[in-house]
């Protein structure tokens, strides 16, 4: 028997995952879009393939990712300009 909606909350299955695409992210991080594909070539992301023409990426993996990385760009982090765009 299938669970009703109403049975089903996020908060037991864990946090929502949020995904995007590449130009998206690029977009805000001020990168140039084949960036992302070419961290996701060198498996420091995951790419998330929905169809032929559809690559999703999680925004956590970003976040990590940037975190990790905490480039300093003038004064400020790269992680400072992405959490200001949000």
């Amino acid at each position: 028997m299938k669970p009703k909606l109403e049975d089903v909350s996020p908060e037991a299955n864990g946090p929502l995952t949020r995904f995007s695409k590449a130009r998206t992210i690029a977009n805000r991080l001020g990168v140039c879009p084949r960036t992302i594909f070419r961290w996701a070539d060198s498996g420091k992301i995951t790419r998330h393939k929905i169809n032929a023409r559809v690559v999703l990426f999680d925004e956590a993996e970003f976040t990590a990712l940037i975190q990790a990385a905490r480039i300093e760009s003038y004064g400020h982090t790269l992680v400072d300009r992405v959490e200001s765009k949000t």
